[in-house]
């Protein structure tokens, strides 16, 4: 350059001139030096940001992932015409899905490891709000509930008061609204995290099912005819006391040795509130048992759910079996032969018959 100064000067060229070739070259000088140190200054995380998306430059590591949540039912049936309260278990299964690491200078080694711990705080929802809503013949009684955070793998039970109507029946559909606050990014400077949280909302679909008194099965009658070594049957008579239908019965016979159910269950039908049905099981006794009572349970179950009954049974050794028999039979006997000797004594006390005697013509 200097070179060039010199020529200029002979030429007899104005003195501006020469000022102006001066500055077109530092300029040059200048872009030339800016592209050259571009490539070292960026970083995978200082990359523009997708539309929308919201985070801190110079950022260390980044996690991918955030908070789940999730609800269910702990008491999804109610009775029609009752105030009741539900109970919900609020749950957040949120997981990470992948770890970003950036660019870390020399000397920030620890202040990275603090960062790369504290971005797993995105897993968390804080400053939880929920709120049920019902369009349907169930209201809501209580307002929303407040949680101050929700980690992931925690649990919380949020309890809500519902009033049922009279003639609500059947599935009903209620909504739980959910706001909560979720961290989306964390920076670290001087040993001091700055969190950046955005707020999210959710809606989740929840059934409820009103249904009205349910059956009320029990037991009218056993009947059995059992003895030790020796196949026997049950009788059992079941009835409906409640108010609604029974539908679909079976019935199932839960023993245990020294009875042996030779059959599976009892197909018991439909039951009307006040009707009654009979199951019938046979058994094998073994010949270890005792002639004593026993008690048995049966299970009835019906597309309300299942009921359990208590069933008494007399094991009769086999002499007292027949003993049984015998006097059964002797009963019967004496009663005919009582029977028959009222009728014989009956005849008896009759007058004679009288027979008219005419004299011969």
């Amino acid at each position: 350059m200097r070179v060039l100064v010199q020529q200029t000067y002979r030429r007899g060229a104005p003195k501006g001139r020469i000022e102006m070739r001066h500055h077109q070259i530092c300029s040059l000088l200048s872009s030339i030096l800016i592209l050259l140190l571009a490539p070292s200054l960026a970083s995978p995380l200082e990359a523009a940001p997708s539309p929308g998306e919201i985070q801190f430059t110079g950022d260390h590591y980044k996690v991918e992932g955030g908070a789940k949540i999730d609800v269910s039912v702990v008491n999804p049936v109610f009775a029609p015409g009752t105030q009741s309260t539900i109970r919900l278990i609020l749950a957040n299964d949120g997981a990470v899905e992948g770890l970003v690491p950036g660019l870390v200078p020399p000397g920030f080694e620890e202040e990275a490891a603090q960062e790369m711990v504290a971005e797993f705080g995105c897993l968390e929802a804080s400053k939880l709000r929920a709120d049920l809503r019902s369009d349907g013949s169930v209201e809501v009684l209580s307002g929303p509930v407040h949680l101050d955070a929700l980690g992931p793998g925690e649990t919380a039970v949020l309890e809500f008061d519902l009033g049922i109507e009279d003639d609500a029946e059947g599935p009903i559909l209620l909504s739980l609204d959910l706001e909560y606050e979720q961290q989306i990014d964390v920076s670290f400077s001087g040993g001091t995290p700055t969190p950046l949280y955005l707020p999210s909302s959710l809606q989740l679909d929840l059934i409820i099912s009103v249904e009205g008194e349910p059956p009320a099965l029990e037991l009218m009658g056993a009947r059995s005819s059992l003895s030790p070594g020796e196949e026997g049957s049950v009788t059992l008579i079941v009835g409906n006391a409640g108010e609604r239908d029974a539908a679909n019965c079976t019935a199932r016979l839960v023993a245990a040795s020294p009875f042996n159910p030779l059959g599976g269950r009892s197909h018991l039908g439909d039951i009307p509130p006040g009707g009654v049905a009979v199951a019938r099981f046979d058994l094998l006794v073994e010949e270890s048992a005792r002639a004593q009572e026993y008690r048995l349970g049966c299970e009835i179950s019906h597309d309300g759910g299942v009921e359990s009954l208590s069933v008494p049974l007399t094991v009769a050794s086999s002499e007292g079996a027949r003993l049984l028999e015998i006097s059964i039979l002797g009963v019967l006997l004496g009663g005919a032969a009582l029977a028959a000797i009222w009728l014989w004594r009956r005849r008896g006390k009759r007058p004679p018959r009288r027979h008219s005697l005419l004299p011969r013509r």
